[in-house]
């Protein structure tokens, strides 16, 4: 097995040093990985050492995940790449060395990473839209930052970008794809995010009714309408009851109307006599006179 040494002579692993070939190609390995300035392939590896199989590198590597276990780093595994990394429990330590270089994103381009990382492959205008804020320059240092990446057009009107993450995404956060993504219901959200989240991903699929959807205050019932149920629910059996009457009387109603409203022009012509009538009768009421009897009425022969 052949290689080539800094001076670019062609040596072997079995001539190399004292130790086995295998531990030759791990520390090979592990050389390069710790020069390296991001994740690397095992084809990268290999190709960078020489003419190896890819099963000697896989070997070599997980070899060395094993080693490592008691150090303080160790080998990190993200979507079939590798790259070396600190222990978690030694970040704050690590960190105070880059303390005047802060990576940190600020909670606007967090939220809009989000966005492109659970609705991928997602647009700049459906960003915009849930965001319901203009989030072209947050998009821009996000691409720079080589955290997103255009995916592609969507064959639509206008032929907007498409945006997806990056492997840098992934290597960023610690995942390996991303199905490692924790999903939407373990995130605690305040109520009011979720709502409007909930609205906005449903304006973005066309499902956003025309009227606001209901609150749980619109929801809310009071004692007294909570009393009312039970009368409420008796009285529905007696109100189905009556319906087939009331369907009955509807055709009787209906021909009555055209007499009724023939008769209201003579209602109407009736309504002076009546009201002279009535004037007569309180003329001819009696006015503290004596009521005659029956007697006092006959008359001689």
């Amino acid at each position: 097995m052949e290689i080539l040494n800094e001076e670019g002579v062609s040596r072997t692993l079995d001539g190399a040093s004292s130790i086995s070939p295998f531990e030759e190609l791990k520390k090979q390995a592990e050389a390069i990985l710790f020069a390296a300035e991001h994740a690397m392939e095992v084809s990268e590896i290999r190709n960078v050492i020489g003419e190896v199989s890819l099963s000697d590198v896989r070997l070599a590597l997980k070899d060395l995940m094993a080693d490592y276990a008691p150090r303080s780093f160790f080998l990190f595994e993200c979507g079939g790449k590798y790259q070396l990394r600190t222990r978690p429990e030694y970040a704050e330590l690590v960190r105070k060395q880059f303390i005047s270089k802060p990576r940190s994103l600020s909670k606007s381009a967090l939220e809009t990473l989000a966005i492109v990382a659970y609705r991928q492959p997602v647009t700049r205008s459906e960003v915009n839209t849930i965001r319901q804020v203009d989030s072209s320059s947050i998009m821009t240092a996000l691409k720079e930052k080589d955290l997103i990446a255009v995916a592609g057009q969507r064959k639509e009107v206008g032929s907007p970008m498409e945006y997806k993450t990056t492997q840098r995404f992934l290597e960023t956060f610690g995942l390996k794809n991303l199905s490692d993504l924790p999903s939407l219901r373990s995130l605690q959200m305040k109520p009011e995010d979720q709502e409007q989240m909930a609205q906005a991903l449903a304006s973005l699929n066309g499902e956003l009714p025309d009227e606001a959807p209901l609150t749980a205050a619109d929801l809310a019932f009071d004692d007294q309408s909570t009393v009312s149920e039970p009368i409420v629910e008796d009285a529905e059996p007696a109100v189905e009851a009556a319906e087939p009457a009331v369907e009955d009387a509807e055709p009787a109603v209906e021909a009555a109307e055209p007499a009724v409203e023939a008769a209201e022009p003579a209602v109407e012509a009736a309504e002076p006599a009546v009201e002279a009538a009535e004037a007569a009768v309180e003329d001819a009421e009696p006015t503290g006179e004596t009521e005659l009897h029956p007697e006092e009425l006959t008359t001689e022969a």
